[in-house]
């Protein structure tokens, strides 16, 4: 049995190393099949994996270069299949290209199993809510939408791409690794918050600068920041003008070190612009698995779990002074609590156990 993993993107790498181990732990002969572009630095590379596709490379995330590197990818994609011969395509979408050509090779070979595994919503996950309705987008969209009836099974990576696609299975993210040992370092007349993760646009800098302000009033205030990004200079410049020191640890890949600064944290930013149809982020599972709680406006899952495990708070433009002054005046008991919470919440539902049962599920092995 040859099962094709079909994904365009660098950005997924750790969900498909997780569905290698699992295929493979379940008897399949894996093949994976991408492209030579990486999205995430804009740049050609070597992803050294089964079948690479040559794509057309672009430098702007809404652009028409992406668009047609998109297509050309999926067409490639689809020809790749047929060499493969696979038993099951596992294909990750996005980009929504890929739904459309699956359905073509669907069609081409009936006994083929196809899964979609929904991982991002495009275009409704972009910062572009007046352009959404516009044609372009729409047909964007409706490149996707209109053939995920071709799939045997539909994945998406939360609940709230479930609501707004209205099919699917929940199939959430897992990082593949056990939580390390919490040892809180926390100071009761000083607060530190953590950013971690990529700093782009799609980041909203002026709802972390405004709280980390109205927290200031009460108590020093000092934001650690894990990662890079192309807004990551403006970041630490509008925290800075707010009184609000910042300690840059840049990227941290070590899990003890990494685990070394949000010991001394109080809180970790998940904090994205409002336009953003995103319930459930990455940055958020590593929060979760050291034991952070969180500062949230991520919608759906993620201001669930805060509401129904206590795990943190959710903020928005009318709440942030009396959510501020929470969290200045909040015990240390109260904040130990959350910690044990939020990693209870991550072995609940985030680990790589809890990801092989919901697939075996779907697929009756």
């Amino acid at each position: 049995m040859v099962v094709a993993l079909v994904y365009a993107f660098d950005t997924c790498l750790d969900r498909v190393q997780l569905l290698k181990k699992y295929y493979t732990s379940r008897g399949y002969e894996v093949k994976s099949v991408t492209s030579n572009f990486s999205h995430r630095k804009k740049a050609v590379y070597d992803p050294s994996t089964d079948v690479v596709i040559p794509v057309r490379e672009y430098h702007k995330n809404l652009s028409l270069d992406r668009i047609l590197s998109h297509k050309q990818f999926a067409k490639g994609a689809r020809k790749a299949l047929c060499e493969i011969q696979p038993d099951l395509v596992h294909c990750i979408i996005p980009c929504n290209s890929l739904v459309k050509e699956m359905s073509k090779y669907k069609k081409e070979h009936g006994d083929v199993k196809i899964i979609y595994d929904i991982i991002d919503l495009w275009p409704e996950s972009m910062p572009i809510e007046k352009y959404k309705n516009l044609l372009p987008f729409k047909i964007w969209k409706n490149t996707r939408d209109k053939y995920l009836s071709s799939g045997d099974v539909i994945f998406c990576e939360c609940d709230l791409f479930k609501q707004y696609l209205r099919c699917g299975k929940v199939l959430y993210w897992s990082i593949d690794r056990d939580c390390l040992p919490m040892s809180p370092d926390l100071k009761e007349d000083e607060l530190q918050f953590c950013y971690l993760g990529s700093i782009n646009n799609i980041i909203d800098i002026s709802m972390i600068t405004t709280f980390l302000r109205e927290c200031s009033i009460l108590k020093k205030c000092v934001l650690h920041i894990i990662g890079n990004g192309e807004k990551k200079e403006q970041f630490i410049q509008d925290v800075l003008a707010v009184g609000v020191n910042v300690i840059d640890h840049k990227e941290v890949y070590d899990q003890r070190e990494k685990q070394e600064i949000l010991d001394q944290c109080n809180y970790g930013f998940n904090v994205m612009k409002s336009s953003v149809v995103v319930g459930l982020t990455m940055k958020s599972l590593d929060y979760m698995c050291a034991g952070l709680p969180i500062i949230n406006t991520i919608q759906g899952d993620t201001k669930n779990f805060c509401e129904e495990w206590d795990i943190g708070f959710n903020i928005n433009k009318g709440n942030i002074k009396e959510i501020a002054n929470q969290v200045c005046l909040e015990s240390m008991d109260v904040q130990l609590q959350r910690r044990k919470n939020i990693q209870t919440l991550y072995n609940t539902y985030f680990t790589k156990k809890r990801f092989y049962e919901v697939l075996d599920k779907a697929l009756d092995l």
